[in-house]
């Protein structure tokens, strides 16, 4: 540990690796021309597609949103609802090497801000519950024209199980991983939490982290061991109520409105803001509610000042009907003193540096919510 942080000490699953029902890797289908045998993140009986809805289920499609509402997003939104921010694959395993072999579409390149692996790569992690640790080199290594990803990972001896997170700017059409003759494959351990959301902006999508696991969204729930239903939408989050109520459908542990810095204007904020809050609540009436305001990097701005007080009076409102169950962060106290400017890439959006001091706070909020 490089330093104190709020997480708990990291702890697995208390759930045992081998007593489970394995499938041998020759059971999954025919071997592919590399010799491996494939099995599809979206469509298995032995991988755990998280923070999505099965393709199966919806539309066929990987896609963060309702496929049969997709017509009510806004443009914006319906085409970033490709993206596959907090997607995961889990699976257990005893091979030492594992093919991944992605399909991509909708990845949005040139962005020279953003390291391209945390646009449209993906990184892996090794362990169960709350330890797991960062065992991944996957890169992108582009095969033809149809942006076609296919790398090795390479794992550890031993039964492991193993999580993959999608990437946080990019889409995919297929994710398939390919297993060795001999090896054997099971479906990975129960996490402890139920699915956290998160909504916002193009920080909460995840920019501008170097691999995708590194966004706050997705550290908060390794740390907590939950799947993540990141809604971020890139410059694009205007508390639409057809996402509220989405979000109001979701069978979910917590919900993190981290909802304003998007909004065109502070009068629209405050249409829309309390609205949006009440629509999931009245939804989900018991669900933990974490409402936060955005980031700061380098100055104090009047209309920041005054974002923060529409933030500020939704929950001072849901305080007062009586919610037992909703939060107040002041993203205006994340990156302060020394050197603050370190925390972000452009003066907006934070690094690595900058969503782990995020992720920091929001857990230590979720971490009390989620235990009372």
């Amino acid at each position: 540990m490089l330093y104190n942080t709020p997480f708990a000490p990291p702890k697995a699953s208390m759930e045992s690796l081998e007593d489970r029902v394995f499938t041998a890797a020759e059971e999954l289908g025919e071997a592919a021309e590399d010799g491996l045998f494939y099995a599809e993140a979206g469509d298995s009986s032995v991988i755990e597609l998280g923070g999505l809805t099965r393709p199966a289920e919806n539309g066929g499609e990987y896609y963060r949103f309702d496929v049969t509402k997709k017509e009510q997003l806004s443009p914006a939104n319906k085409g970033l609802s490709m993206c596959t921010a907090g997607a995961c694959a889990r699976f257990i395993t005893d091979a030492e090497t594992v093919v991944i072999d992605a399909k991509l579409r909708g990845v949005l390149y040139g962005m020279s801000h953003f390291c391209n692996r945390g646009v449209y790569g993906f990184d892996m992690l090794v362990g169960s519950g709350t330890d797991r640790k960062y065992s991944g080199n996957i890169m992108q290594m582009f095969v033809g024209v149809n942006d076609v990803l296919k790398d090795t990972m390479y794992l550890p001896k031993g039964l492991k199980e193993v999580q993959v997170n999608f990437p946080l700017y990019g889409g995919v059409e297929s994710v398939k991983f390919g297993f060795p003759a001999g090896s054997k494959v099971a479906y990975p351990t129960k996490r402890a939490y139920k699915p956290i959301a998160f909504y916002g902006s193009s920080i909460t999508q995840g920019g501008c982290v170097g691999r995708p696991g590194n966004s706050y969204c997705n550290v908060v729930c390794r740390a907590l061991d939950a799947d993540c239903r990141n809604l971020g939408f890139s410059g694009s989050a205007m508390g639409e109520q057809v996402v509220a109520e989405y979000i109001g459908s979701l069978e979910l542990s917590a919900f993190v409105m981290d909802y304003d810095y998007n909004s065109p204007s502070e009068e629209h904020l405050r249409q829309t803001h309390r609205p949006f809050f009440e629509t999931v609540r009245k939804m989900q009436p018991e669900l933990p509610i974490v409402l936060m305001t955005h980031v700061w990097s380098f100055e104090d701005r009047e209309t920041d000042f005054n974002r923060v007080k529409i933030v500020k009076e939704t929950y001072d409102a849901a305080i007062a009907a009586g919610d037992k169950n909703v939060y107040f962060i002041d993203g205006s106290n994340f990156f302060r003193g020394q050197m603050r400017d370190l925390c972000t890439v452009d003066a907006l959006h934070p690094n690595d540096l900058g969503q782990f001091i995020m992720a920091e706070e929001v857990y230590k909020t979720l971490a009390m919510a989620l235990k009372r």
